[in-house]
C-alpha cells in the first residue's frame, strides 16, 4: 500500500535521508525505530508530502504521491503529529471533523457529521465532544486526534512518536486502538516511536533506521536483538521472550 524506494533527503548540506527503502503492506502495523536524529520523523514527513525528498520515490496506493495535490493526498493518508497540544482552541468534536475537509465542500453535511461521531465512538471519546481540546489530559488531546485522522477515512495513518509525551496507561490505551484498526478494520498504520518494547509488543514488523538509512526490516524479534541494541542504541542489553515478544533490559551504555 505505501512503497518507499531510495529516498534521500537533506537539511542544506546535511543529508537526514539516504536511500530509504520500505514496503508497508495493507492491513499492517509497522514501528520506526531508531536513535534520535537519525531521520525517523522526516521519513514519515515525506510520505505525508509534507516534506519534498531530493530523489527516490514514494507510492501510495501505487500512485507517485508527486503527481497529487495536498487534497489528494488527504483522501490517502492520515496524519498524526508529534505534538498537537497549546494549538487548537476548538471543541473536540469541531477537532474530529476538520477529519472530514478533504470530502467536503464548504458545506458540512450530516454524513461527516455521522462519520466525525463514528470515529470518536471508536476511541470512547464521544463524551468530550463539547470539551475543549486545550482544556484536556495528554492522553485525551491524543485520542482526539487520532480520532481526526480516522474521521478523515484514508487507508493509511502515519504518527509521529503518539505515545512519547502519555503515562503508561494512556501508551497502552493508544496502541490498543491502533491494533484494534489495523486487526479489525485493516488499516495500514506507520508510526515513529522510541520504546522498542511498545514496538516489539505492538507491531506486526519493525523498521529499524541509523543515521539516514534503514539497517534493518522484519518482524520484531527479527530486528531486536542484543547485537542491533549495541550497535544501534550502544546500549548492552538483554532480550528476553515475553509472549513470543522481545523484550529489552538494557544494562548499560557503551563508551567503546
Amino acid at each position: 500500500m505505501v512503497r518507499v524506494y531510495d529516498l534521500e533527503f537533506s537539511y542544506g548540506k546535511d543529508k537526514v535521508l539516504n536511500q530509504a527503502t520500505v514496503d508497508v503492506s495493507k492491513g499492517e502495523l509497522i514501528s520506526i525505530v531508531g536513535p534520535n536524529g537519525t531521520g525517523k520523523s522526516t521519513l514519515i514527513r515525506c510520505i505525508n508530502g509534507l516534506l519534498k525528498a531530493q530523489k527516490g520515490q514514494i507510492k501510495i496506493s501505487q500512485i507517485d504521491i508527486k503527481t497529487l495535490s495536498r487534497p489528494q493526498i488527504a483522501k490517502k493518508v492520515s496524519y498524526v503529529p508529534q505534538n498537537s497540544s497549546n494549538i487548537f482552541d476548538l471543541k473536540v468534536f469541531d477537532m474530529v471533523m476538520f477529519g472530514r475537509r478533504p470530502h467536503s465542500s464548504f458545506r458540512i453535511k450530516r454524513e461527516d457529521r455521522v462519520k466525525a461521531l463514528k470515529a470518536m465512538n471508536i476511541l470512547h471519546i464521544e463524551h468530550l465532544a463539547m470539551r475543549n481540546f486545550n482544556h484536556l489530559s495528554g492522553g485525551q488531546q491524543q485520542k482526539v486526534i487520532i480520532a481526526r485522522a480516522l474521521a478523515q477515512e484514508t487507508g493509511v495513518i502515519l504518527l509521529d512518536e503518539p505515545i512519547s509525551n502519555l503515562d503508561i496507561r494512556h501508551q497502552l490505551e493508544v496502541m490498543d486502538t491502533l491494533r484494534a484498526l489495523v486487526d479489525k478494520a485493516g488499516i495500514t498504520v506507520l508510526m515513529v516511536v522510541h520504546d522498542l518494547n511498545i514496538a516489539a509488543q505492538y507491531s506486526d514488523r519493525i523498521v529499524m533506521m541509523d543515521r539516514g538509512k534503514i539497517v534493518a526490516a522484519g518482524k520484531p524479534e527479527e530486528v531486536i536483538t542484543k547485537e542491533s541494541v549495541a550497535s544501534i542504541y550502544g546500549v548492552d542489553a538483554e532480550i528476553t521472550m515475553i509472549s513470543n515478544k522481545p523484550h529489552i533490559i538494557p544494562l548499560n551504555v557503551r563508551y567503546d
